[in-house]
């Protein structure tokens, strides 16, 4: 007996994504917040990786750790070169970080057993690339381009494999080209992210503000719902 037909991710991920005001006025005391927070190296993609990535893939052996830092070396340093991003970057990266050359994948792709749909459709590659290099060159809050950059990797799908290491990578370029710290990574990655809902964007950019602020940092607005 068949299941249900998978579920598609992206079209309503691109719609919420146009639909939503970036400068997320709703979140001004919580980025405020976020951008007192001096720049420091916190270790969190490190720790993330040595405590969940790397127990969790074991059987690929240190060679999968081995790759993941050496993106990440070169992602920071990207940032604080205040380099653009730029698909070309992103794919010299991916490749660093899967051991091979890769780029845009070719065909629809599928994660959790087949439920999530990620869909391929003609020039599903231009206009990923347009997105995410038109929109990081916006003059926008660190933390709307981290959550935005974040929540494009993980409904495009854009690489044949390591899009949610990629979304790691590319969050903290976000962070650490603004001069922001990179907060604990578990409850951004553990947040349910659901696609389409423009309401549940802006509670992780919460998230991730508040991470940043750290829990002394006063709390002047709330997201409704």
């Amino acid at each position: 007996m068949k299941g249900p037909p998978p579920t598609e991710q992206l079209a309503p991920h691109r719609e919420a994504t146009r639909a939503l005001d970036w400068a997320l006025p709703a979140l001004r005391w919580d980025l405020e917040a976020a951008a007192r927070q001096a720049f420091r190296e916190t270790g969190a993609q490190e720790d993330f990786l040595l405590r969940h990535d790397a127990p969790a893939h074991e059987a690929q052996g240190p060679a999968r750790t081995e790759r993941f830092e050496r993106a990440l070396a070169r992602v920071r340093r990207l940032a604080d070169a205040g380099e653009p991003l730029t698909f070309t970057g992103m794919v010299e990266v991916q490749s660093m970080l899967l051991g091979g050359p890769t780029g845009f994948r070719t065909g629809d792709a599928f994660a959790r057993s087949g439920a999530h749909r990620y869909a391929h459709t003609p020039g599903l590659e231009a206009a990923f690339r347009e997105k995410v290099e038109s929109e990081a060159r916006e003059q926008r809050h660190p933390v709307a381009h981290a959550t935005r950059l974040y929540l494009d990797l993980c409904f495009f799908h854009p690489f044949p494999d390591g899009n949610a290491r990629a979304a790691r990578l590319w969050l903290e370029y976000m962070l650490r080209r603004g001069r922001l710290p990179t907060p604990p990574l578990v409850p951004v990655v553990l947040w349910r992210k659901n696609p389409g809902d423009a309401v549940n964007y802006t509670r992780l950019a919460r998230l991730l503000a508040r991470s940043i602020a750290g829990p002394d940092a006063p709390c002047r607005n709330e997201v409704p719902g």
